[in-house]
């Protein structure tokens, strides 16, 4: 069996920006990923025969407060656009009474999306890693410290496989990690404790895009941008998602459903949302030509049971005891729940990878 000189186990931003990075000083490295894609919680929509593509997952980034995804983007050369805020605001305080409108030039006012949607960061990325490296369908089951390597026992398909690496580097959400995975020895008790209390940043919710032939809300003079702050509301923001050439004409809105009423209406989402749009923004809405829902807190390798309650406020991330070194130098926690700035965003993924590529390289 090789010895690997380090596995990074999660192909989200963070573990693959960390494999890049790390190719150039340590070339045997393997990157395990339990889903069938690369990405985690980065994910577009795309139809080739509707000509679209948006992000299910994160969006926006902002240039003047976030250097690393920043600098990423141009390094892989990737093109920003600002946020679509011209225009009527809608506010929407009950379910029966017409939206009151407002102009906001200020909620958007530096984000930035990525042309092509965010899996384009994942998709260069990718260009950068050779196939050698990646390893997708690998669930991890166990690690096992043996002092001087550590064994890391998988499911793939329906066998069992261990690799050993002298180091390993989890770049997945803590809590996913606490309850998915048996460590040998049992990691402290505060540490288990902490990992388990360490909110998945958006792993209860979910987002919808509508995609429409035109943009007419632009037409009528809207934003896009509209708030619905009544019990009920199926989606609680709506923003526009057109493309930067205007290929893609879309809405995408937050769910305001917590989880367990999702999965209670699941069938009847689409056409709930369909009605919010026309109440929102009269019959042009009526007719989408898809509707599509991402709900994360149904993603096994994303969401726990306990991400189900919804966590409205921005958790306090970047707890010390996750971002040292465990296992003698060898186990590091590595992801966006890690980062103790920007913790959560695209740019929080980055600060941890930066972390992890500097402990390392030492």
């Amino acid at each position: 069996m090789t010895m690997l000189d380090v596995a990074i186990v999660g192909a989200g931003l963070s573990g693959l920006s960390l494999a890049e990075k790390l190719l150039t000083y340590k070339p045997n490295i393997g990157v395990f990923e339990a889903r069938e894609r690369c990405g985690g919680r980065i994910l577009s929509a795309a139809d080739p025969t509707l000509g679209f593509t948006a992000d299910l997952g994160p969006t926006w980034l902002w240039p003047t407060e976030q250097p690393r995804i920043s600098a990423l983007v141009k390094r892989l050369g990737l093109t920003l656009f600002p946020q679509w805020d011209c225009g009527q605001s809608l506010y929407h305080v009950q379910a029966d009474s017409r939206p009151v409108t407002y102009i906001d030039t200020q909620t958007h006012a530096e984000a930035r999306r990525i042309a092509g949607g965010c899996q384009q960061l994942i998709d260069r990325l990718l260009q950068r890693i050779p196939g050698r490296v990646l390893r997708l369908g690998y669930n991890l089951l166990s690690l096992s410290d043996h002092g001087s390597y550590v064994d890391l026992t998988f499911a793939c398909d329906s066998t069992v496989s261990t690799i050993q690496a002298r180091q390993v580097v989890l770049a997945a959400p803590p809590r996913l990690l606490a309850n998915s995975i048996t460590f040998q020895p049992a990691l402290a008790p505060g540490l288990l404790s902490l990992m388990q209390d360490t909110p998945t940043w958006m792993a209860g919710h979910a987002k919808a895009v509508l995609v429409y032939e035109q943009a007419f809300w632009r037409q009528q003079g809207y934003s896009g941008n509209a708030i619905s702050s009544y019990p009920g509301a199926v989606l609680a923001e709506v923003y526009d998602a057109c493309s930067d050439d205007a290929g893609t004409s879309a809405l995408f809105g937050f769910f305001g459903l917590p989880a367990q009423i999702r999965e209670q209406y699941q069938d009847s989402l689409p056409a709930l949302i369909v009605r919010q749009m026309v109440g929102l923004f009269g019959p042009a809405a009526a007719n989408p030509l898809r509707v599509v829902i991402q709900d994360w807190s149904r993603e096994p390798f994303t969401a726990t049971s306990v991400d189900r309650i919804p966590v409205f406020e921005h958790p306090a991330y970047g707890h010390r005891a996750l971002q040292l070194d465990h296992w003698q130098d060898k186990l590091y926690f590595c992801g966006t729940e890690t980062a103790s700035r920007s913790g959560g965003y695209l740019e929080g993924a980055l600060a941890a990878s930066d972390r992890v590529f500097s402990a390392l390289t030492l």
